[in-house]
């Protein structure tokens, strides 16, 4: 786990006076409880594979309170993503710094052996691809920022 992504995710806490947060996914539990009687209480990551992917989940999070002026692009469902309809990357759809339209495909997730298009439901500049190819995504995680 990534001990400056906690540290960063402390700090965000603190600023927005939230007296009691908690994030779990399938590898990493945190919860943090400011209130009266617990001053600094930071619960244990269940397991740790990588820490890559806790990463990504925390950096999830603080973008979705850090940058309000970008529109976000999130999962429609659960699957693994993909930046192109294959499974080697070799041409992703899109790249940082792509113009995209409302409707255009920004990427594919497969679910039940099944690719399914992720289309963009804004129109815009790609400042950022959140999730790497052949990742794995959950329902409604943000997947691209658009500015």
């Amino acid at each position: 786990m990534n001990f400056e992504k906690v540290e960063q995710l402390i700090k965000l806490v603190k600023d927005n006076e939230v007296k009691k947060f908690k994030y779990k996914d399938y590898e990493n539990e945190i919860e943090i409880d400011f209130t009266e009687g617990n001053t600094n209480q930071i619960a244990s990551q269940l397991t740790s594979q990588s820490d890559q992917s806790s990463s990504k989940n925390e950096n999830t999070q603080n973008t979705s309170t850090d940058n309000n002026a970008l529109h976000q692009i999130k999962s429609p469902m659960v699957g693994t993503f993909f930046l192109q309809d294959e499974k080697e990357l070799t041409d992703p759809i899109i790249q940082v710094g792509d113009e995209i339209k409302k409707g255009d495909t920004v990427g594919y997730i497969e679910a039940m052996k099944v690719l399914n298009e992720v289309t963009s439901d804004v129109s815009g500049i790609v400042e950022e691809i959140l999730v790497e190819h052949g990742s794995n995504v959950e329902y409604n995680q943000l997947i691209v920022n658009v500015k």
